[in-house]
């Protein structure tokens, strides 16, 4: 090859990667993870997903057109890999080998880029960590966040991301690309939390202590509560609370009957009513409906008290309710969208949308009237949901998977937005007395095939001049 051909090949190859996110093909499409957590020791890593996210690689990869997945943050969990004779990232990367190999064979067709979160911060400013990941194709973007624009004609979309752990004050870095810095939320995992799952894994400890990880910080003493109730009460309360309940299930509508017929007796119930005043087992077996009755709506009584006494010194130590939690959290992603929107925020930047991850809380969000939209991401680790229960019994906490990716693809001149959910089979792990609490259908299920969650379609926005 000649040197003016060798030269002008070089120009071509920059100029092609300096307008990957300006230049539009005839189809290009933007897919979003994060919070996959990936890594840590045999004792307190929680990552299951590994087949489902190769699957997913694969049935993406087919896709014809300019693709780029973005992984936003917490791709490792290197928080949990301690002790390690190998570096962290590569300690991961031979522990999953075989979704590594994915990847690489995913980076050869389409873009992969992965910013750092907080769990995997190192990847920001640790060079060997990012060449490594470079050799399976895994491009790392070192900086707080990304910026992404469609342009068609004189039209253009700006989508901004980032991890979203510099909004929550609990687990902010003072200096992101300090390499010294750490957050509140890194030392109480490290001190407590890991400390307390790895009890979790004894014989003799209560082995749900495990699931600490994968509960929300602020949702902890309910959490705690919760599981107290289900798992650490003796085996004797136990085993008389069941049949408890039970015959109370069927003395409240016996209850009923017994008063309508007190005064209204059709005939053709008389003989029956006469077999339930007469016979003596009947008559004791009514007495026990009844004083069963009784004993259990003085214990519904009590623990209603005893929650309420519960919940108002929870308020008194300011935590906070799993309301008020959800609320606080969105709002502070909300008002950091209308910064972004705005372009009055840390990035100097103005965009269309914003993405965060960093909740664990899937979420496609259009706010119209306040001129703002939004998304999490959600996660690809196991997570806790709150069930209700029947007869006022605690709140169960129920393990479950929920696969979450974002996708922005242009469709004329509307950008699409989606929310998506990727399969994933398993069964919530919960006690009889769990599974007898829970009101109705509130056991989270299965998802079985990819589907659309929530959509919004967004109009490109006109510029002054064809790009």
């Amino acid at each position: 090859m000649s040197l003016i051909a060798s030269v002008s090949a070089s120009i071509n190859v920059s100029v092609s990667e300096l307008h990957f996110n300006k230049k539009m093909l005839n189809k290009r499409k933007l897919i979003i993870i994060s919070d996959l957590h990936i890594g840590g020791d045999e004792i307190i890593e929680d990552f299951a997903c590994e087949k489902e996210l190769i699957v997913f690689l694969r049935k993406k990869m087919e896709y014809e057109g300019e693709l780029e997945l973005i992984i936003l943050g917490d791709f490792f969990d290197l928080w949990k890999v301690e002790d390690t004779k190998d570096d962290q990232v590569n300690f991961v990367i031979k522990k999953y080998q075989n979704l590594f190999d994915a990847l690489k064979v995913f980076g050869e067709k389409h873009k992969i880029t992965v910013l750092p979160g907080n769990h995997d911060h190192a990847l920001s400013y640790n060079k060997k960590y990012q060449d490594d990941l470079a050799k399976y194709n895994i491009i790392v973007d070192p900086n707080q966040f990304f910026k992404r624009e469609f342009v068609k004609g004189d039209k253009i979309f700006r989508v901004i991301g980032e991890h979203g752990n510099q909004v929550e004050p609990g687990s902010q870095f003072p200096d992101f690309n300090m390499p010294t810095d750490s957050s509140l939320a890194y030392h109480v995992n490290k001190i407590i939390v890991y400390k307390l799952m790895r009890m979790g894994t004894e014989r003799k400890s209560p082995y749900w202590l495990r699931n600490l990880d994968n509960v929300e910080n602020d949702l902890i003493p309910h959490w705690g509560m919760s599981k107290y109730f289900y798992y650490e009460l003796g085996p004797f309360l136990k085993a008389i609370m069941i049949p408890m309940f039970i015959l109370f299930a069927f003395a409240v509508p016996y209850f009923i009957f017994d008063l309508i017929t007190e005064f209204y007796q059709p005939k053709f119930m008389q003989p029956l009513l006469i077999m339930l005043d007469t016979n003596t087992f009947f008559k004791v077996l009514i007495f026990t409906l009844y004083f069963n009755m009784v004993v259990v709506i003085i214990a519904i009584f009590a623990w209603i008290l005893l929650k309420r006494d519960f919940k108002k010194r929870l308020e008194e130590y300011g935590v906070p309710s799993f309301k008020e939690i959800w609320l606080s959290r969105y709002n502070e992603y909300k008002n950091r969208a209308k910064e972004i929107i705005n372009g009055e925020n840390i990035f100097n930047e103005k965009a269309d949308f914003y993405v965060t991850g960093h909740t664990h809380v899937a979420g496609l969000h259009h706010l119209k009237e306040e001129g703002v939209s939004f998304a999490d991401t959600g996660s690809w680790k196991q997570l806790m949901k709150k069930v209700s229960t029947r007869l006022k019994f605690p709140s169960v906490y129920a393990p479950y998977f929920f696969l979450t990716y974002l996708t922005f693809e242009e469709n004329g001149d509307e950008m699409v937005i989606q929310l998506r959910k990727w399969p994933k089979i398993f069964k919530a792990k919960l006690t009889v007395l769990e599974r007898f609490a829970v009101k109705g259908n509130g056991i989270p299920k299965s998802v079985k095939e990819d589907g659309i969650v929530n959509e919004i379609k967004l109009p490109l926005v006109k510029t002054l001049k064809k790009q």
